[in-house]
């Protein structure tokens, strides 16, 4: 049987796998640039658990306003959520980014021909800050 879960913490994947013995197929969690959650995907890594972003873009405007994405945009000759997308698919997590704009949803998929390269991937690592835009999942009640 197949499993996945959403916003789990380093110690909430060990806490299943370790009581249930059930490794999740996926871990869906809240990851781009501003909140790159690096001890979350080395524990999934750890487990062979795939990490899935949700909100990939953190909603878009500040993030994809920033000048270093536009930076890498202007290098690349592409837009700053395919530089987003294209960072997650280089750092090994699966982007789901919603739109309702057909033109958009065509730039996202875009992205897979965006290619970074290690100066690319290093600015964009200079923007974590724990940025989150949905909820701490430590806080959640």
């Amino acid at each position: 049987a197949r499993s996945g879960v959403s916003n789990f913490q380093p110690e909430h994947l060990e806490r299943i796998v370790d009581e249930t013995g059930v490794v999740p197929t996926v871990n869906q969690v809240e990851r781009h640039p501003y909140l790159q959650q690096h001890e979350v995907v080395a524990a999934d890594d750890r487990h062979g658990v795939l990490t899935e972003a949700w909100s990939p873009l953190a909603k878009g405007g500040e993030l994809l306003a920033d000048p270093v994405v536009g930076r890498v945009a202007s290098r690349r000759g592409c837009t700053p959520a395919q530089v987003v997308l294209a960072w997650h698919l280089a750092t090994g997590s699966v982007p789901i980014p919603k739109s309702v704009t057909p033109e958009r949803i065509v730039e996202n998929a875009r992205a897979v021909d965006v290619e970074l390269d290690e100066a690319d991937l290093l600015a964009l690592a200079g923007l974590d800050r724990g940025g989150r835009v949905g909820p701490d999942p430590d806080q959640v009640a």
